[in-house]
């Protein structure tokens, strides 16, 4: 199931969401703090992203980069070029 990019959430949509600063949307999206696609100079945020943040927000999940993720996906990646 494919999604169009009408779903996709703009900076200040989040911004508007959360009560926040368009400021603070952005600096939570550039330091990886929050997940999102970037477009030059845009920031966009996915459905996936948008309820990935939801649950930071909420507390259930932690914001910010994986390391035990990232690094499980580069193990991954490198055991698929080995075969």
């Amino acid at each position: 199931m494919t999604r169009n990019s009408e779903s996709y959430a703009t900076t200040q949509d989040m911004a508007a969401k959360y009560r926040l600063s368009d400021h603070t949307v952005r600096r939570k999206a550039q330091t990886g703090e929050w997940p999102c696609d970037r477009i030059g100079r845009l920031y966009r945020f996915s459905p996936d992203q948008q309820d990935e943040i939801a649950q930071i927000i909420a507390g259930t999940r932690p914001g910010g980069y994986d390391k035990d993720r990232i690094a499980a996906a580069l193990r991954k990646l490198s055991d698929q070029d080995d075969v």
